[in-house]
């Protein structure tokens, strides 16, 4: 038995909905309780399917990877965070700063590195601005826009070496 929307116009064919060019010859029988959501429109471009890609392939395959040393970054950290309560808090961007220099050194894409070029005075900066901003504003400047600027000023100033 051939499935055919509620309205008549379009049928079943096993794999798509078609266009029916009987319409007006259905049996009121032969209609499917089919939601009328589901029949297609015109307007629909079927898509195609893309084709597989080669495993293996040149250097321009997405591939990275962190190279390991004996230290690694956990010293690195444990490092900043003395630095940071020692200080109060104040010595955070050159912390954050020193972890980003680390880990940069480390990382590889498609066989490039990469390099962190800010300066722990330029991430003092946005770091003072926010915590003023927010203080002033009861921390909507810091709910709103605050939380991003430090993301923001890393990711602009990591470029290839």
């Amino acid at each position: 038995m051939q499935q055919i929307s509620e309205d008549g116009k379009w049928k079943w064919d096993g794999t798509e909905w078609v266009a029916n060019e009987g319409a007006d010859e259905i049996p009121s029988s032969e209609v499917a309780d089919i939601p009328v959501a589901a029949a297609p429109s015109m307007s629909q471009v079927p898509v195609q399917a893309m084709a597989p890609m080669a495993a293996g392939s040149s250097s321009s395959s997405g591939v990275w990877a962190i190279q390991t040393a004996e230290y690694g970054l956990f010293f690195t950290k444990l490092i900043g965070f003395l630095l940071t309560g020692i200080t109060l808090g104040f010595g955070l961007p050159w912390a954050k700063c020193m972890v980003i220099n680390k880990w940069t050194k480390k990382v590889r894409i498609d066989g490039r590195s990469i390099r962190f070029t800010g300066t722990p005075m330029g991430l003092f900066g946005i770091w003072v601005k926010v915590c003023v901003l927010s203080i002033l504003t009861l921390t909507l400047y810091y709910w709103f826009a605050g939380y991003k600027q430090v993301a923001k000023y890393v990711d602009n100033n990591i470029t290839w070496a």
